[in-house]
């Protein structure tokens, strides 16, 4: 059985803040609580709207790829001891 606070979720963001809020709202509807936005270097509003979801949220001052956004997110994942990370796509084009 998994423990679902031992779930990591990292959801790799650039420029995501009109789907940002929407993203985090449904994982949580799901019942995850470990959720970690990587905010990588927008230019808009991401970082203010993931803040406001009370979640986790890193940022890259420059823009470094998504490679290193899930990288900063696994990074930080692993110092939280977990049993599973998953990586999410921001833009709410997946369910």
């Amino acid at each position: 059985m998994i423990k679902k606070d031992k779930v990591f979720i990292i959801i790799p963001a650039f420029n995501e803040e009109k789907a940002i809020g929407s993203v985090i709202a449904s994982i949580k509807k799901e019942g995850w609580k470990n959720i970690i936005v990587v905010d990588d270097g927008s230019e808009d509003e991401t970082f203010e709207k993931a803040k406001r979801e009370k979640v986790i949220v890193l940022r890259h001052i420059l823009n470094r790829g998504k490679g290193a956004a899930v990288k900063t997110g696994v990074e930080y994942a692993k110092l939280k001891n977990p049993e599973i990370i998953i990586t999410f796509d921001a833009d709410g084009q997946h369910n």
